[in-house]
């Protein structure tokens, strides 16, 4: 008699793991569901993962950028590197002229090309400022370029537009289009500071 209780205890407590199992099954597979049918993407584990990433580009021993990222994330198949909180230094003959900062970004770390989005912010070490939502970097032609609405800064002189074409050192600088001008001292502020000094992908 001693023998049968135990056998259905047993048997009740074994039930129960397998009703409890399949109870939890259930509630994944309703969780999954319901992702699928509010379209929200299901969250993908990067393949790797870096804290304090830094990436330098030199040409013939010479340094020309420093892309630093407080967390970078990679992700199997995509050459794009996703990037938090960027700081990018710019340089000219190995001596340092701007620094960019943005609350994220892409590098593409085939061809460096990068890609920032987010309270991009770039300053000379003269003073120059120039403020974006966002901003592409092409590494070949050491231009920056967006379609977006831009603030220039120079001293007291201000100017705005949409759509951008420039030089990291701010020296050339083109807005597109809808492009207006504060000057203080009543002097034109033209919206091509300078010709580009790139040729064939390098700086003079």
């Amino acid at each position: 008699m001693t023998v049968n209780r135990r056998t259905q205890s047993f048997a009740v407590a074994a039930a129960l793991c397998l009703l409890l199992l399949a109870v939890s099954a259930c509630e994944q597979d309703t969780e999954l569901a319901s992702s699928t049918a509010t379209g929200e993407p299901v969250a993908e584990k990067p393949a790797q993962q870096f804290f304090d990433y830094r990436l330098i580009e030199s040409n013939a021993g010479i340094k020309q950028w420093v892309l630093q990222s407080a967390e970078m994330q990679k992700f199997t198949g995509q050459r794009d590197a996703i990037l938090f909180d960027v700081h990018m230094d710019f340089f000219q003959d190995g001596e340092h002229f701007s620094v960019l900062t943005a609350d994220s970004g892409r590098a593409n770390l085939h061809t460096k090309n990068i890609h920032t989005w987010g309270n991009v912010v770039i300053i000379t070490d003269d003073g120059r400022k120039l403020e974006t939502e966002q901003l592409y970097f092409n590494n070949e032609t050491e231009l920056i370029h967006n379609d977006v609405f831009n603030r220039f800064t120079r001293q007291t002189d201000i100017m705005t537009g949409m759509g951008l074409e420039a030089t990291p050192d701010l020296e050339y600088i083109e807005l597109k289009r809808d492009v207006q001008a504060e000057v203080a001292d009543g002097s034109e502020l033209t919206s091509q500071a300078a010709k580009p000094k790139n040729s064939e992908g390098g700086q003079n």
